[in-house]
């Protein structure tokens, strides 16, 4: 899954249909962070919130009291036939700009099989976007409206350069399909939900050699 990513500023032209507002750039958005997602408000109108990365949802523990869990990924081959997401998938979609994502892999084709943190961006789009979702949760108690999104994944190409990074990848959208992420039925966004079909538009680099290291080696 995507556990880690990057969004410094909207590099390139992709984004040129969004009015941006000032963003604090971010090399390390982990879960619970707020960070910036491209919402349709209405028909040809765009915005840009900060939302906190995770929906927040509530089991039976082994105890009886409930235990609270962040979603940050939602699998999208699944995402229709989840409860925790299958709301915000039918009515709040959004697009999640970022510049790279991060894994962690432990493979013998990179630094002898250590836990290596690797940098995964697009050489063609130096900002791209992945599929989202959103919700608002207002506090029984407080009243307090908690804006947040989670991050739909899709497993990589069987050919692509980052299979053997980790088993899931961000659903990277085709900056052609974002007009249809945010309008199309349930139904119709399936033939958006596969790998990403270009399999050598991804790299990746070195950036660690340990979990939460940020040094390039």
């Amino acid at each position: 899954m995507c556990g880690r990513y990057e969004f410094t500023s909207p590099k390139g032209n992709e984004f040129d249909f969004v009015q941006w507002p000032e963003i604090r750039p971010d090399l390390d958005i982990r879960p619970t962070n707020k960070a910036p997602v491209i919402l349709l408000t209405e028909p040809g109108h765009y915005q840009v919130q900060l939302r906190e990365w995770g929906f927040i949802r509530s089991w039976p523990g082994k105890s009886g009291k409930l235990v609270k869990k962040t979603l940050i990924n939602a699998k999208s081959e699944e995402i229709t036939m989840k409860r925790s997401f299958k709301k915000a998938f039918a009515e709040n979609r959004c697009i999640i700009p970022m510049n790279a994502w991060f894994e962690w892999p432990e493979i013998a084709e990179i630094n002898d099989g250590l836990k290596t943190k690797v940098r995964i961006f697009m050489p063609g789009r130096p900002t791209f976007g992945a599929a989202g979702i959103y919700e608002d949760v207002i506090d029984k108690e407080t009243g307090e409206v908690s804006k947040r999104f989670s991050m739909l994944t899709v497993a990589p190409g069987a050919n692509s350069p980052i299979k053997n990074l980790h088993a899931r990848s961000p659903l990277v959208l085709p900056a052609s399909d974002y007009d249809a992420w945010f309008s199309s039925t349930p139904d119709e966004m399936q033939s958006l939900m596969h790998p990403y079909r270009d399999v050598q538009a991804f790299d990746f680099e070195i950036v660690g050699n340990r979990k939460g290291s940020d040094i390039l080696i």
